[in-house]
C-alpha cells in the first residue's frame, strides 16, 4: 500500500499548521512500519524531510472554489503521469492521523472509504483507491468544477444519481437537488465501498460514532492548532478532546507512541 499526501498552495509553501503535519506524518508513518518508498508526497514546491522527497505536480491542481478538493486534480494529474500503479493507496488530509496498522479489505472495490457515522455523507478526508478508480475520479473533477461543489457533494452525487450543489462553496448557503444523469456513471455506487468509521473518526457525535467503531481505533480526524475564532474559544481545541481526553466519553483517543511525536513538534 501507497501512502499518499497532497499539499499544494499558491503560497508554495506549508501553511503554520500544514508544516507541523507534515513531519508528524511522515515521523508516524514510519514509526507504524511504513517504507520510505511507499511515502508518497505531492507539492507544487520542493520538500524533502526524513528521506522523504515530494514530488512536484502543476500549480494549476488548486482548486479555487474549494481548496479542500485539489486533492482529486492532484490525483488525476499522478494517474495521466503514469504515477499511479497497481498498489492500493490511502490518500488522505494532513491532518488525518493513522493510529494503528491498517489492512484494509478493499473487495471487488474500487474506492474505499467512510461516511461521518450518524450522516451517510461520504467522508473524504482519507480514502483508499486502486488504479480502477481512474475515472470515478475524472467524474469527481467534472462534476466539481461544472457545479462549483466540492470533492465530497462529487462523489455523493455519482453515488446517488443526485446533485445538491449551491453556486457558493459554503455549504451553510441552501442550494438545489437535481437529478445527475451523467452517462457511465450508473454503478458508481457498486464500485464504493463504505468502511467502518474507525479509518476516519471525526468530532463529531463522539459517542454514538467510537461506539460504532472497530477497535483499536485505526484514524483520528483533527487539527492540532486551534482555529481563531470565538465558536471555536468556546470548545475544548482538538488537541485537548482527542489527546487530553476532554470529550465526552472522558478517554484519550490518541495512542501515547503518537502522543510522543506530536510533543516532539510542541504539541503539548
Amino acid at each position: 500500500m501507497k501512502n499518499l499526501l497532497i499539499y499544494v498552495n499558491a503560497s508554495k509553501t506549508f501553511h503554520e499548521e500544514a508544516a507541523i503535519s507534515v513531519k508528524v506524518q511522515i515521523d508516524n508513518s514510519l514509526d507504524l512500519g511504513w517504507k520510505k518508498e511507499d511515502l508518497v508526497l505531492a507539492t507544487n514546491f520542493d520538500y524533502e524531510y526524513n528521506g522523504v522527497k515530494s514530488i512536484l505536480v502543476s500549480d494549476s491542481n488548486y482548486c479555487l472554489h474549494n481548496p479542500h478538493s485539489t486533492k482529486t486534480n492532484v490525483i488525476l494529474e499522478l494517474f495521466d503521469r503514469g504515477l499511479i500503479g497497481d498498489d492500493l493507496y490511502w490518500v488522505h488530509d494532513l491532518d488525518v492521523y493513522q493510529l494503528e496498522v491498517m489492512d484494509v479489505d478493499m473487495g471487488m472495490a474500487d474506492m474505499a472509504l467512510t461516511d461521518y457515522g450518524r450522516m451517510p455523507r461520504v467522508n473524504c478526508g482519507s480514502i483508499f483507491f486502486k488504479k480502477g478508480a481512474r475515472d470515478i475520479y475524472g467524474w469527481m473533477k467534472e462534476i466539481m468544477y461544472r457545479f462549483k461543489t466540492d470533492e465530497e457533494n462529487a462523489l455523493m452525487a455519482l453515488m446517488t444519481n443526485n446533485i445538491y450543489w449551491t453556486n457558493t462553496p459554503s455549504r451553510n448557503i441552501r442550494g438545489r437537488m437535481e437529478p445527475l444523469n451523467m452517462l457511465g456513471t450508473e454503478h458508481v455506487g457498486e464500485r464504493v465501498k463504505k468502511l467502518n468509521i474507525t479509518y476516519n473518526l471525526i468530532a463529531y457525535n463522539l459517542t454514538s460514532c467510537y461506539a460504532m467503531a472497530d477497535k483499536p481505533l485505526k484514524v483520528a480526524h483533527f487539527h492540532i492548532l486551534d482555529r481563531q475564532d470565538a465558536q471555536s474559544k468556546a470548545k475544548p481545541s482538538m488537541v485537548d478532546f482527542y489527546i487530553h481526553g476532554n470529550n465526552k466519553l472522558g478517554i484519550p483517543l490518541v495512542p501515547e507512541r503518537l502522543i510522543k511525536i506530536f510533543n516532539n513538534y510542541g504539541i503539548k
